[in-house]
């Protein structure tokens, strides 16, 4: 097998990029994304699994990392969420939420009364947090819209059909203007950073979807979508956004509400806000530095 049809951009053919765990994953040359065998794909979407219907062994395995990220690197993301958002955040949802755990920890430092955020999970495991707002089932058993979100770890288990269908049901519970940001390692990340990311019968990480590959799944459901500057692993997502103002914008200027929000825990505002600006400035050097190095080879070969 030299070369095999795309299932993300279906346009792309995708050469052999590695084998995992006996199973190939493919390259593609158009859209640059990174899946799995497209016959494994096939078999997920007729309803089987490489994970076991994500099980309490699978549940089990990732409880360290998720207690982890809720109080690190997830509540970063949530902020950060919050902080782009351009409408005022008034109800949040975790989507993919897992046990909890982020939600337990949002609703401790910024939303005492729980009447800000949401988290709603398929395939809750048996320790999963209780709470408030904690919903079991897909989208569709939510009763409200949202301003922002966020989805952390969940599309790289995802097949295309099965985005598709989550973000048709997404765009039923967004308000317009409403900002999600997803957490995913893309194919920068999984070449440069994190080889094992891409991990079939562990993690059920099946495709590391590229940004080329991944937009028009969400434009067709009515989502623009943009670059997290200096990312390699996430971007965000505005359903039929008013507005588009630079980065930076975002950054200085968030929405007052947004900002009081996020202000309700000095720790939690701080680290959103010096993460985003921590990678979109790295972001902004290294496009300086690759410009100082192209003109420098102009003028030594001029």
């Amino acid at each position: 097998m030299t070369t095999v049809a795309c299932p993300v951009c279906r346009a792309g053919r995708s050469s052999l990029h590695a084998s995992i765990d006996g199973h190939p994953y493919f390259s593609c040359a158009g859209c640059g994304s990174i899946h799995i065998d497209p016959k494994v794909i096939d078999m997920l979407d007729g309803g089987g699994s490489l994970v076991g219907d994500y099980t309490e062994e699978y549940w089990e395995q990732e409880r360290v990392g998720a207690i982890e990220r809720a109080s690190g690197v997830s509540l970063c993301r949530a902020g950060e969420a919050v902080l782009y958002c351009r409408r005022p955040v008034r109800r949040f949802l975790d989507l993919g939420a897992g046990p909890g755990f982020l939600l337990q920890e949002l609703h401790r430092l910024i939303d005492p009364s729980a009447s800000i955020f949401h988290g709603v999970e398929k395939y809750p495991p048996p320790y999963a947090a209780a709470g408030p707002n904690f919903h079991v089932g897909g989208i569709e058993v939510l009763q409200d819209r949202f301003d922002a979100g966020v989805c952390i770890e969940v599309v790289e288990h995802l097949t295309p059909r099965m985005l598709d269908r989550m973000l048709s049901d997404l765009a039923l519970v967004s308000e317009p203007g409403s900002l999600w940001l997803f957490n995913t390692g893309m194919p920068e990340y999984v070449r440069n950073e994190d080889p094992a990311y891409l991990d079939p019968t562990h993690r059920g990480h099946i495709i590391s979807y590229s940004l080329a590959g991944v937009t028009p799944y969400f434009q067709a459901h009515g989502f623009r979508v943009s670059a997290l500057p200096g990312r390699s692993f996430g971007f965000f997502v505005e359903y039929q956004p008013t507005e588009d103002p630079p980065f930076d914008v975002r950054l200085y200027q968030p929405v007052a509400e947004n900002l009081a929000l996020l202000q309700r825990n000095g720790l939690l505002h701080q680290a959103s806000f010096e993460a985003a600006r921590s990678y979109y400035y790295q972001s902004e050097y290294l496009v300086r530095t690759q410009w100082a190095l192209s003109l420098k080879a102009q003028l030594q070969w001029g």
